[in-house]
């Protein structure tokens, strides 16, 4: 066996679907790379490869065995290891018993105690193929997807059933065997192009052999081959795909061979359907790309295929039958939708439930047109978009009771919108309704309009109001209402307005469940659900500015100062920034680690039903230099905050804390907080008591985490 070598796992099965692979194949990699680093194992790069039929797992430059290290295993004392005569006595015997050797070979060591017996002995050397055939089947049985199978006797279960194994360390087959299946070197190509079995000589032959065979296994490369072979289709056809980033990683997961052709539909269906219902139809009922010229959609499409050729055009046309039946079906609810105008199906919404405790989307649909009202005057939303919204409010919800979101759901949303639109509806409203599925969550763009914006944002707080009054909580990986998605949204829309305060809007959004037809039970459930409600949207907040790169105790420290009497999502965002730009400061961590101990300090008198009484600060005789020092600093920050929001930014004002280091530090030096004297201890809690007012106003410092800090309660 080479000492350094590729390492080569393959699970061939039958198709994955496209959604399980790259985490499939990334859980497969992370497992064979912590079995090689437990065992010490030096190996370089690892890569997760896959295919609708395979999940591999690439290591280059593996070591063929774990590392060999020598030890010196101590035993009993040297005087009862041998007798007089050098003989090994009883208890030697038993040590090396124990090892597996003959006590001839133990040897005398001196050790700090003294004189011992001891056995010299290697450890490590183990044959990676050993080591994997050892530690791999475990993890992989157990690995996690959303549906498994069993086969055979019903003994296995993975995503799907395991047909074949390649496990190679450079030319070596592995002595591995998962599923009841041992490994070997054959591995399968395409179905048609190359079938197999083919022998693989070695593991960095694998992928070449598999290319001749028709497959591409890298994901990366096999996109690539992908776009251009759609574009290359969509070229012929006359146009260019409608780019669709997500269709294109779905598709490219369906196929071995990247291959792609156009196929084509009846001109009617581009002139009379919205590019958004043609778009619609082609991704998710035929995963197929829209065709697009200059002036617009065509009449065409492209997919891939899992070919390099159609020479019959069997292939193609058994696409276009697919689509143009799908086609039609769109076109015809279209123009009976198109029949009665959005505002006159509000009515029906009244049949349509939202939650069996919730009530229905037209009780829900006024909630939201009251909130959203509430909001708009709230900001000083002009009249006319006042209109707009609260129009749109009330007809964003009414596609749901027509035919073509009952035959597309996917168009919920987009479906209103171009009803509105085509109603005549004023393109504030059309737009507000189109968007109000927008964004998805955390990631996403946000709405183009405020209308749109502050339509999605009541809907959300309605949305997530209602759930947690009936105990929707999401919990661990369970979430049936979406809650956290709708969070999510809900931060990112409430960003986009700097003026906006949640707090009272979420009481409102809960009033409006409590206070309406639903009853007395929600009502007795308001007060508690308002500040359950606030704490899941600080913890939306931190998973976004999580996301964006910000440390855990940065968002602690400012989601401390707000909850459920203020949630201003745009401010707490500023702070954060604040926050980051100055945290590398020397003066900076260190007054943080100021404001911890008198956090600290003050929660200490408390304990002690001391009084604390900022008013108190100064006025004991005599007050010591360093504590006239930190109350003249203290002021000066008092005086500067007074501007409020024409005062200083955040970075600045943290700026300005972080300069009161030095006194700060005088402070805790030279003067005795708990001063027998009941005066001058009065005085200078209720000092320490302002500084804190002052140090946690952008943010409380005594959340941010400093390298080598300690909790410190001391009194000086």
């Amino acid at each position: 066996m080479s000492e350094r070598a590729t390492l080569l796992l393959e699970l061939g099965t039958e198709e994955i679907p496209a959604r399980m692979l790259p985490g499939a194949a990334a859980d497969l990699a992370r497992i064979v790379a912590d079995v090689l680093d437990r065992a010490g194992i030096a190996h370089g790069e690892v890569e997760a490869l896959w295919t609708p039929r395979r999940l591999a797992v690439r290591v280059r430059e593996t070591a063929a065995a774990s590392p060999v290290r020598e030890e010196t295993l101590t035993g009993p004392p040297a005087r009862a290891a041998w007798d007089a005569d050098g003989k090994p006595t009883r208890a030697a015997e038993g040590f090396a018993r124990k090892h597996g050797v003959d006590a001839s070979a133990l040897e005398r060591v001196e050790t700090p105690r003294g004189e011992y017996a001891a056995l010299r002995v290697r450890r490590g050397g183990e044959p990676v193929g050993e080591i994997l055939a050892r530690e791999l089947p475990g993890p992989v049985a157990r690995m996690s997807f959303p549906k498994t199978m069993r086969w055979g006797d019903g003994r296995f279960r993975f995503v799907r059933p395991v047909h074949w194994i390649v496990a190679l360390h450079g030319e070596d087959v592995l002595p591995l065997e998962l599923f009841g299946v041992r490994a070997g070197r054959e591995t399968r190509g395409h179905r048609t192009l190359g079938p197999g079995p083919h022998g693989v000589p070695a593991a960095d032959a694998w992928e070449d052999l598999l290319r001749e065979a028709g497959v591409v296994v890298d994901p990366a490369r096999r996109r690539e081959r992908l776009v251009a072979a759609l574009a290359e289709a969509a070229s012929g056809a006359g146009g260019r795909i409608v780019e669709d980033p997500e269709l294109l990683e779905e598709v490219a997961d369906m196929v071995e061979f990247p291959g792609a052709l156009a196929g084509a539909f009846d001109e009617r269906f581009p002139r009379e359907l919205p590019p958004e219902v043609l778009r619609t139809c082609l991704r998710h009922h035929q995963k197929a790309f829209l065709v697009a010229g200059d002036a617009g959609p065509l009449p065409a499409f492209a997919v891939a295929v899992n070919v390099p050729e159609d020479p019959e055009g069997h292939v193609r046309r058994g696409h276009e039958w697919v689509v143009s039946g799908r086609l039609e079906d769109a076109l015809f609810f279209w123009r009976e939708d198109r029949k009665r105008k959005l505002a006159d199906r509000f009515e029906e919404l009244a049949g349509v439930v939202f939650h069996r405790e919730l009530g229905t989307f037209a009780e829900k649909a006024r909630r939201v047109a009251r909130l959203a009202d509430l909001v708009g005057g709230g900001l000083g939303l002009p009249a006319g978009e006042r209109d707009a919204l609260d129009r749109a409010a009330r007809l964003c919800r009414c596609d749901l009771v027509t035919g073509l979101v009952g035959e597309f759901p996917e168009l919920q949303g987009v479906a209103g919108g171009l009803l509105a639109r085509a109603d005549g509806e004023e393109e504030e409203v059309a737009t507000a309704i189109y968007h109000l599925y927008e964004p998805a969550g955390a990631e996403g763009d946000l709405p183009p309009t405020r209308v749109a914006r502050l339509l999605g944002l009541a809907d959300r707080l309605d949305t997530l109001a209602g759930g947690f009054a009936v105990g929707l909580v999401p919990s661990g990986s369970r979430d049936p209402f979406a809650l956290r998605r709708a969070g999510l949204a809900l931060v990112r829309l409430a960003e986009a307005e700097p003026d906006l305060d949640l707090a009272p809007v979420l009481r409102e959004a809960v009033a409006g469940y409590a206070g309406g037809e639903l009853g007395p039970d929600l009502r007795d459930r308001a007060e508690e659900t308002v500040p359950r409600l606030a704490a899941f949207v600080l913890d939306r907040f931190g998973s976004i500015a999580e996301r964006r790169g910000a440390r855990y105790d940065e968002i602690a420290a400012v989601a401390a100062l707000f909850g459920p009497d203020s949630l201003r999502i745009h401010d707490m965002f500023r702070r954060l920034a604040a926050l980051a730009e100055i945290r590398g400061s020397e003066d900076f961590l260190a007054l943080a680690a100021a404001a911890k101990r008198v956090r600290n300090i003050l929660a200490q008198a408390r304990e002690k039903g001391e009084t604390i009484d900022p008013a108190l600060a100064g006025t004991a005789p005599g007050t010591p230099g360093p504590e006239r020092e930190l109350l003249a600093a203290v002021e000066e920050l008092e005086r500067a905050a007074g501007g409020g929001d024409a005062g200083p930014g955040y970075a600045e004002r943290l700026r300005a804390i972080a300069r009161l280091r030095p006194v700060v530090d005088r402070f805790f030096d030279e003067i005795l907080v708990f001063d027998p004297d009941e005066t001058a201890r009065r005085a200078r809690l209720g000092l320490l008591a302002r500084f804190a007012a002052r140090a946690h106003e952008v943010a409380d410092l005594a959340e941010i985490v400093v390298e080598g800090d300690r909790e410190d309660a001391s009194p000086r």
